[in-house]
């Protein structure tokens, strides 16, 4: 550090009290001093405090992009949560799903035994009044000849003719009421056949498909409307199928959808309808193969699905692998 002699100490001191008292000096002995560059001192300082307020503007609306991207990733993962509970609560109720349409299964082939039983015991009782019919109309023809000798063998005869008349309409009656439960029980089949379609799908159709994945009607609606493929009218008639799948073919690599229509006896209707609801999809850019599921197929419907290129699957089996091309 350099040191002053006391002379030069009191020159200092008489210097720095003398700009003091008289300010208008100070920017004369900076010049005589050669150190103008002061002067700019205060613009730098300006043109830093400038600079500094706007480092602290973009630190501010840097944390407030920090703030609202931490709420955002907070509301993301909020929603995930919310979403696989939703899909919990999905499976849980696919699963039950499942199991009560396993059980109205299994309802439906005990109620046809019934049923089954019950017609036999049905046309065991129409033959049985049938013959007591034509045996009480002998009886009053010959109670009718015979009404001078015994007027009681006339009324025993009326007796077992409106006996047999009642049995009769007995029979008719329940004979309809066993057409109304083959009916139910019918419904309940092909109800049963629906649900089981869109189980089965996936070890069906995991054979001839890659990446499979199965629709139910709704999802597939909305896929399909997101689309924008499909006119409001064609939309309604393919949405009306009993399942979807869509993947791509181990044949070939390409991507396929599956419409499915699925009963327990399938018919020329089943397979007609599948095959006009694909002839749609395919029209209209999303190239499709009709299917149809259930337990048998008529000789006639079978025949009229080879000239479609429809596939059929019977008991969980293709039984036509090759229309999946």
């Amino acid at each position: 550090m350099e040191s002053f002699t006391p002379e030069e100490l009191a020159a200092i001191e008489r210097t720095s009290e003398a700009l003091r008292q008289y300010p208008h000096l100070r920017r004369a002995f900076i010049r005589a001093l050669q150190m103008e560059e002061l002067f700019a001192i205060p613009e730098q300082l300006e043109s830093l405090k400038q600079v500094v307020l706007e480092l602290a503007a973009q630190y501010k609306q840097q944390q407030e992009q920090l703030n609202r991207i931490e709420q955002t990733a907070e509301r993301a993962l909020q929603v995930a949560e919310r979403s696989q509970q939703t899909a919990e609560r999905a499976n849980e109720i696919a699963e039950r799903a499942l199991q009560v349409a396993e059980r109205s299964q299994q309802t439906a082939e005990r109620a046809l035994q019934v049923a089954e039983r019950s017609q036999q015991t049905a046309e065991r009782a129409n033959e049985i009044a049938e013959r007591a019919l034509q045996v009480a109309e002998r009886s009053q023809q010959t109670s009718e000849r015979a009404q001078q000798t015994s007027e009681h063998a006339q009324q025993t005869a009326e007796h077992a003719l409106q006996v047999a008349l009642e049995t009769r309409d007995i029979v008719n009656d329940m004979q309809k009421r066993l057409t109304r439960v083959e009916t139910d029980v019918a419904d309940l089949k092909g109800m049963s056949m629906e649900l089981m379609a869109r189980k089965l799908l996936p070890g069906v159709l995991g054979k001839l498909v890659r990446k499979l994945r199965v629709y139910e009607p709704d999802e597939f609606y909305r896929v399909m409307e997101e689309a924008d493929l499909l006119s409001a009218d064609d939309l309604a008639e393919v949405a009306s199928a009993d399942a979807f799948a869509h993947g791509q073919l181990r044949s070939n690599d390409t991507p396929r959808w599956f419409v499915v229509e699925a009963s327990w006896g399938l018919g020329i209707k089943d397979v007609e309808r599948a095959a006009r609801r694909a002839a749609i999809l395919t029209q209209n850019g999303a190239p499709a193969i009709g299917t149809v599921l259930g337990r048998r197929i008529t000789a006639d419907a079978r025949k009229r699905a080879q000239q479609l290129g429809v596939l059929v699957v019977l008991n969980g089996a293709p039984r036509n692998p090759e229309a999946a091309t």
